[in-house]
């Protein structure tokens, strides 16, 4: 039997989870990588271990995404990459699956019959397909971080949108690494007119995307823990020499990290990184989290285990900022729970910092 105080604290614990069951009309279940087919590993039980592990430990409330305009979106990405993807997902039969048949960067290429030579223009990558239902996945994934936003705005300390597909990878007009919308960047966009914003990345893989939808702005940081792209995706950015261009040059701070680094290590350079977003002095804060930093992950090489990431939230629970939490990565299907409530717990539980922010 629970008593009233016991019931007291755990409902002072549960902080607003917003989800959506349409994520499930994009399930990929290949990816072409180096020309060969795998195993796609952004499935739709990643949303759905979280969601269960969470509500049923009583550490969140699930809540429903609100839908707001296309114009914000439009705001980040160029507004005809949005149709496209709208348009072409239209054509495709329902259980097809599309891949980019090259990287086409001519317009001419908008020009073919073939859908899979059009989706080549907006891809950076093969690694992107797209399914009919793809288009309302990631369009309801952005109301998802927006309304996570919304919370906030409503004076909630922390919130965790649930988003899937996720979005860090994903450019102006340009798909890849499983995103077609950066729901992250969306979501800073749209707050950047009432205040300062901080970015916090904490996937695996660097977030080529945000970094690069915010590589010229002084509103908003950008800062990134992620495996260091010698050895990993994307490769061609995260390094830590690229600090951002124009008004944006020093709002944009890397940290790439080396292969099975564990958590000792790891958190030295988070409290560096936290170091950073507190001395921005942002209104807001909004955390791209990835779970596949944990060393059971089948696709990055880091050390970190499930309870390690009740550590990494009690670091950024310490800056005391309201902060939304929105998913990227995270494909160990058996960790994946365990890892969330225990960074769950770490912003409830979090009360101190080991670098007294």
């Amino acid at each position: 039997m629970i008593s009233h105080a016991s019931s007291l604290w755990i409902s002072l614990l549960q902080i607003p989870l917003v989800s959506s069951d349409i994520h499930t009309a994009h399930g990929p279940n290949l990816q072409t990588v180096d020309g060969r087919e795998h195993r796609y590993p952004e499935v739709p039980d990643r949303v759905r271990v979280i969601e269960r592990t969470l509500v049923r430990a009583k550490l969140a409330i699930s809540t429903k995404p609100a839908v707001h305009a296309d114009v914000t979106i439009d705001a980040v990405h160029d507004p005809d990459y949005r149709r496209f993807i709208k348009n072409v997902c239209q054509e495709i039969s329902e259980g097809d699956c599309l891949t980019p048949r090259g990287i086409l960067l001519s317009r001419k290429a908008l020009q073919s019959e073939d859908a899979a030579v059009r989706i080549g223009h907006y891809a950076f990558g093969q690694d992107a397909p797209l399914m009919r239902g793809t288009y309302r996945a990631a369009r309801e994934a952005c109301d998802i971080a927006l309304t996570g936003l919304d919370h906030v705005r409503n004076g909630a300390r922390h919130v965790f949108s649930l988003c899937r597909p996720p979005g860090h990878h994903a450019e102006h007009a340009r798909m890849g690494g499983f995103c077609y919308f950066n729901n992250a960047v969306v979501a800073a966009h749209s707050f950047s007119g009432q205040g300062r914003v901080a970015m916090l990345d904490l996937d695996y893989h660097h977030g080529n995307g945000s970094q690069n939808l915010t590589y010229e702005r002084s509103d908003i940081l950008y800062v990134s823990l992620h495996a260091d792209p010698a050895f990993a995706y994307p490769g061609f950015s995260g390094h830590l020499e690229e600090v951002g261009v124009g008004a944006g040059e020093g709002y944009n701070a890397n940290f790439p990290l080396r292969a099975y680094l564990v958590i000792g290590e790891y958190l030295s350079f988070l409290e560096r990184a936290c170091e950073v977003v507190v001395a921005f002095d942002p209104d807001v804060l909004i955390v791209s989290i990835g779970f596949d930093t944990h060393k059971e992950d089948p696709i990055a090489q880091f050390g970190l285990d499930s309870c390690d990431f009740g550590r990494i939230a009690a670091c950024i629970d310490a800056m005391g900022l309201p902060t939304l939490h929105v998913l990227e990565g995270g494909y160990a299907l058996d960790y994946l729970g365990e890892s969330a409530m225990s960074y769950v717990q770490g912003l409830s539980t979090g009360t101190s910092s080991p670098t007294g922010y």
